[in-house]
């Protein structure tokens, strides 16, 4: 849980220079002869990121404090300062280590082969380093080409079909998965304790929202978090299929006919439903910000196109209760970041897309509060989605 706390809040600042040592010694460590610069922290509100450059190769080093994210350790949700290096020492040398596990996924993924995913150069007390991988990121694919829209997303889940089918399932038997990041999991522990209301209340206060719009977006996020609680808790609790965790659109690459892959989040889930609920969910968030309403329009349509196609191959029941947990999935994720976006403190740098998130969180807040009144309703199947996509499509593009 982020909750603001300002007896227990950390500098930004000061664990932007502790994570640096942290890498810069972790590099040393394990190049001792070679030069070594850091580059500037990259926009993340999950782990540290940063490049590295070893010698002539630049390198991503990723670093993790306690497993939580860094707006929950800013906002002291792990305690004061000095708690949380107590107990970063401790978990450094865990076998719970999130990067550690992450350097092993990468290790089952290249075994399994497809989807191609980035190299791992070293791992050192808790300093996770990879390879950079070729091409472009499908986020900007996206936006470039949104009328290639229903293709990209085809291709991209068609590469993570051995991941989803049984090769997949029987290879990462002995997986150590990363649960948190599960979209219902994170969904769960900000809204569904003490201190939801808190947390909730708080939502923006340190962004440049004017008071009346921040007061609308709270209200818009609470009404849909109650009716998104009872659905997120019905989503089946099958754990027979591997879920690539962290599908979004920039961690996937494209390199001409080659797709390359960063940043899993290895899961067990019923389904494929979360990584097709991220990337259409993240995806629908790139059609929203577009400066272009009409190239937003035709990336909304092209996202329904792709999941229509997905939900068709499916038998009739199936196909409903897929779809309807893919679009709770969504909604479900679409608060997450929203709410986590909203909740960062001054100093941790965001993205561009963050940043456009926080300036549209009335538009989001609204439609995630729309399409959460929908599924409270008798709808099911094509008229559902149809019910969905016309919420979505008339706003897409208002970004500017």
């Amino acid at each position: 849980m982020t909750l603001p706390n300002k007896s227990t809040a950390v500098s930004a600042a000061l664990l932007h220079t502790v994570t640096q040592r942290a890498i810069a010694r972790a590099v040393k460590d394990l190049w001792p002869d070679k030069q070594i610069v850091l580059g500037e922290q990259c926009p993340s509100v999950t782990s540290y990121v940063c490049r590295v450059t070893v010698d002539d190769e630049e390198l991503i080093a990723k670093y993790s404090w306690l497993g939580m994210s860094l707006v929950s350790i800013l906002r002291g949700a792990g305690g004061t300062w000095e708690e949380v290096r107590q107990a970063q020492e401790l978990y450094v040398r865990s076998t719970d280590l999130l990067t550690a596990r992450e350097a092993r996924n990468l290790e089952f993924l290249r075994e399994l082969g497809r989807p191609r995913v980035c190299e791992t150069a070293g791992l050192h007390h808790g300093v996770l380093l990879t390879r950079m991988v070729p091409g472009t990121n499908l986020a900007h694919e996206l936006t470039a080409r949104p009328q290639e829209t229903a293709d990209l997303l085809d291709v991209t889940l068609s590469a993570l079909a051995d991941l989803h089918g049984p090769a997949g399932a029987q290879l990462l038997r002995g997986a150590a998965p990363i649960d948190e990041r599960s979209v219902v999991g994170v969904f769960r522990r900000k809204f569904n304790g003490p201190g939801a209301a808190t947390y909730l209340a708080a939502l923006g206060r340190d962004s440049s929202l004017p008071e009346d719009v921040r007061q609308e977006v709270v209200e818009l996020v609470r009404h849909t978090v109650s009716r998104l609680l009872p659905m997120s808790s019905a989503i089946s609790s099958r754990r027979d299929t591997v879920v690539y965790g962290d599908l979004k659109p920039e961690h996937v690459y494209i390199d001409g006919p080659h797709l390359h892959f960063i940043d899993p989040a290895v899961q067990w889930a019923a389904g494929s439903q979360p990584d097709i609920a991220k990337l259409v969910g993240r995806s629908l968030l790139l059609a929203l910000g577009h400066p272009n309403q009409r190239a937003g329009q035709q990336m909304v349509q092209g996202i329904a196109s792709t999941l229509a196609r997905h939900m068709a191959a499916l038998p009739g029941h199936e196909s409903a209760r897929r779809l309807r947990e893919v679009l709770v999935l969504w909604l479900v994720d679409t608060v997450n970041i929203l709410s986590t976006c909203l909740s960062a403190p001054p100093g941790l740098p965001l993205t561009p897309h963050q940043q456009d998130l926080v300036g549209e969180a009335r538009t989001v807040a609204g439609i995630v509060h729309r399409v959460s009144a929908l599924l409270t309703g008798a709808m099911a199947g094509p008229r559902l989605l149809d019910a969905v996509v016309s919420e979505v499509e008339h706003t897409a593009g208002s970004g500017r």
